[in-house]
């Protein structure tokens, strides 16, 4: 199995950013993929972030890249974060395991199995279209 470079997109004018990821991910994956997110002009503080990881078919983090994971998620402002786990055999634990971590440090962050369920629990029907995956 190889990384796949996830998907970022944001849309300042929905206050939203989107990242997907798919295949094999490390702990560095994700920390990188949020700061490409934070790091873009078109980013603010408030924007509710979708971490789609349906597609993911393995992870290789290892216990040291929890905290950065953490950190990145906590550091990305006010808005709320929902993740879509992957249907990987204890994903779902891992994701909740990773939201009760944020949530302790004061990040809105829940879990879901679904996008349509992760973009319900912000209030939204569906992803505008500037972010759909190409």
């Amino acid at each position: 199995m190889r990384e796949i470079p996830p998907h970022v997109a944001i849309d300042p004018s929905e206050r939203l950013a989107l990242i997907e990821m798919r295949g094999v991910v490390t702990g560095s994956m994700i920390v990188d993929a949020a700061d490409r997110v934070h790091d873009d002009p078109a980013w603010e503080d408030g924007f509710d972030v979708v971490w789609n990881c349906a597609a993911v078919l393995a992870h290789d983090v290892l216990p040291a890249d929890v905290g950065p994971i953490v950190d990145a998620r906590v550091e990305s402002g006010d808005g709320r974060d929902v993740l879509v786990c992957s249907p990987t055999f204890g994903d779902r634990a891992i994701s909740e395991m990773l939201a009760v971590m944020c949530r302790r440090r004061g990040k809105a962050m829940t879990v879901h199995t679904t996008l349509n369920e992760a973009l319900a629990a912000l209030g939204r029907d569906a992803l505008p279209a500037t972010m759909v995956t190409p």
